[in-house]
C-alpha cells in the first residue's frame, strides 16, 4: 500500500508520495529574490534555514495564482534529494492509500511538454495526477 498527500492546483487534484513530504503549513512572508525564475517566488526561512519557494501553478503553465485561506505550502523532499523545496498549492486535501491493484498509470510523453508528470491515478472515479517532483524542483 503506497500513501500519497493529496492537493489541489487550479481545479487539478495531485498527489506526492508521503515519504517525500516534511510538513505543510500556511504560505509565510517570503523574501524576494532579484531576477527570479518566474515560478519562484522568493525564499522563506524555516527553522532558521533559508527554503525557495515556488508557485506550482505558475510551474505547471496554468492560471495565475491568487492566495486564498486554503492557499498552502508544502515543503518537500523532491525524490529524496537532502535540500528541502518549499510548494505553493491551492489546498492540501487528505493521505491517499494507494492498493498495488491501482498503481500508478503512466501518462505518455507526448501528452506533457517537460515531462512534469509521472502518471495518474484514479480516486473514486476522478483521475489523481502525480507530479514528477525532480522534475519540478530542477530549476529551484
Amino acid at each position: 500500500m503506497q500513501r500519497y498527500l493529496s492537493f489541489v492546483v487550479a481545479d487539478l487534484a495531485l498527489a506526492i508520495p508521503v515519504d517525500q513530504v516534511f510538513e505543510v503549513a500556511p504560505v509565510p512572508p517570503l523574501t524576494r529574490i532579484p531576477r527570479p525564475a518566474r515560478h519562484i517566488e522568493g525564499l522563506a526561512t524555516l527553522r532558521g534555514k533559508p527554503l525557495p519557494v515556488m508557485d506550482l501553478r505558475k510551474r505547471l503553465g496554468l492560471v495565475n495564482p491568487v492566495m486564498n485561506r486554503h492557499t498552502r505550502m508544502i515543503v518537500a523532499w523532491p525524490g529524496g534529494r537532502r535540500e528541502l523545496l518549499g510548494l505553493i498549492v491551492d489546498s492540501v486535501g487528505e493521505i491517499l492509500a494507494v492498493g498495488e491493484a491501482e498503481s500508478p498509470a503512466r501518462i505518455p510523453a507526448s501528452w506533457v511538454d517537460e515531462g512534469l508528470l509521472i502518471g495518474a491515478i484514479e480516486i473514486q472515479g476522478r483521475p489523481v495526477l502525480l507530479p514528477d517532483l525532480v522534475k519540478i524542483a530542477e530549476c529551484a
